[in-house]
């Protein structure tokens, strides 16, 4: 506990803008750094900073809950080098790289989830009264907490409610956690975040569009870089529809999408969206993250052979079942321009980039003053995606409602509307959200959700989805732990 304790302060020192020296003075009694971190509103602030620096670690979102790991698994990105080619091909024991790369996310989320608990326990000593945001502090770190535990979820377990699921951490201490079932922890996932909506009801006022970051408290501005209430709402809307509730996913992600403070782009700003800055239009929650940049950089920017990150491309020669260009023509009529295929990907001489994510204004030294007030980041969740999930489940109970939002996201994209005659279908809507979340490490979760068969680009064939496929094994380095 007393390195946890320290951890959460040296990393709160590389986010603050102020001096870190008194912290970096670190007496050896634990206890009393923890006091004393504790005391007063300024250090629960800085531990809930801490909380959000450690989410963004390339273990967890800055890279493999991103698009490191997921990509490669739903075929969009490749990597040549032994453990991605391993995953590409479903073969999770196959590889000790493979394997590591699952152990060190596992471990990152429960450690940031343990960052999430120490702050919730010293909550609860706390007399409300010495702290006005006290209801913005538990009600942030309870949807962290249930965010990672649901993002562990999705990765290591089967959709099937009654088999395995993980263990639920709600307490700061050193104990072994029992596993629970699918089930259990999909419920307790919605108690930590019914309980995070109520607590956040302010930021309904507080949150507007456009952006006003002048009016409040510190802590109270650039909400889009904390876990706010509309982001919980968001939240309860994936959850919702990765366990297949439409009807309450629909019902959370249209009150996100009807409070109007998220509106979608212009297509004409298509390409700077998520271009690793939070977009002041479409990001409902993201990481503030200095790092992000260079990893994007290295990984999908820059072409490395046993590095880079690329997307499946027939460029030069090869054929796949399904490269990226092959996606974006999905469903698309003549005169429609998808303005994403155009400035989401980089196309040279035997060679294709996806730069949706990366701050190319940066690296090619185009950026304007606008830009660089953009809050250099990791997008979460957006609003493009709650259309998206709306549509689908709205569907078969309200058919012009799922049109309409469909079709306001995708002609946001440059698309043209569905025209008269044809029919919005689950494939359809699917497909949409394959080109909208490419790489984002959201597709691999669609897909799961049926165990949809998956077109290997790497191999040119068509597997059979199956809960053996679609289930990433814990790390054995659980179960050797407990025993």
């Amino acid at each position: 506990m007393r390195k946890l304790n320290i951890f959460i302060i040296i990393l709160t020192c590389g986010l603050m803008l102020t001096s870190c020296d008194d912290f970096l003075d670190v007496r050896p009694d634990s206890q009393k750094v923890e006091s004393d971190l504790f005391s007063t509103p300024q250090g629960f602030e800085d531990a809930i900073y801490g909380v959000y620096g450690s989410m963004q670690v390339t273990s967890l979102y800055g890279k493999e809950l991103s698009w490191g790991l997921a990509d490669i698994l739903s075929q969009d990105l490749k990597q040549n080098v032994t453990s991605s080619l391993a995953l590409a091909r479903y073969e999770y024991d196959s590889d000790d790289e493979l394997k590591s790369r699952f152990d060190a996310l596992w471990k990152a989320a429960y450690t940031s989830i343990g960052y999430a608990n120490n702050v919730l326990k010293n909550l609860e000593d706390k007399d409300k009264s010495s702290l006005p945001l006290y209801n913005l502090y538990k009600g942030e770190m309870l949807a962290v907490r249930a965010m990672l535990h649901f993002d562990l979820l999705r990765f290591f377990c089967a959709t099937d409610e009654t088999k395995q699921g993980i263990p639920y951490v709600t307490k700061y201490a050193m104990d072994t956690n029992d596993f629970k079932k699918v089930g259990e922890v999909y419920d307790l996932i919605l108690k930590d975040l019914d309980e995070a909506e109520e607590l956040l009801k302010d930021d309904e006022k507080t949150i507007v569009f456009p952006r006003n970051n002048s009016n409040y408290y510190k802590f109270q501005n650039y909400r889009e870089t904390h876990c706010n209430y509309y982001a919980v709402l968001a939240l309860k809307a994936r959850v919702y529809w990765m366990r297949g509730n439409l009807a309450k996913a629909g019902e959370y992600a249209a009150k996100v999408i009807d409070s109007k403070k998220f509106p979608l782009v212009e297509p004409s700003d298509i390409k700077d969206v998520f271009a690793g800055r939070l977009s002041p239009n479409e990001t409902i929650w993201g990481l503030y993250s200095t790092s992000f940049q260079k990893t994007s950089k290295d990984y999908l920017y820059e072409q490395q052979s046993f590095k880079s990150y690329d997307p499946y491309f027939d460029g030069t020669g090869a054929t796949h079942l399904l490269p990226f260009e092959g996606l974006y023509k999905l469903d698309v009529d003549a005169i429609s321009q998808d303005y994403r295929y155009s400035n989401w990907f980089k196309l040279g001489k035997g060679y294709a980039r996806c730069i949706k994510i990366v701050d190319t204004y940066s690296i090619e030294g185009e950026q304007t003053s606008e830009w660089e007030e953009r809050i250099e980041g990791i997008n979460l969740l957006h609003i493009s995606e709650m259309y998206l999930i709306a549509s689908e489940a709205f569907l078969n109970s309200d058919y012009k409602r799922a049109l309409s939002y469909f079709n306001e996201e995708t002609t946001s994209r440059g698309l043209s509307p569905l025209a008269e005659g044809a029919t919005l279908t689950k494939e359809r809507i699917f497909n949409e959200y394959h080109k909208e979340m490419f790489g984002e490490g959201q597709v691999w979760f669609n897909m799961k959700r049926t165990y949809r068969d998956i077109q290997s680009n790497l191999d040119n064939k068509v597997i059979t989805g199956s809960e053996e496929l679609y289930v990433v094994p814990i790390p054995q380095d659980e179960f050797n732990y407990r025993n």
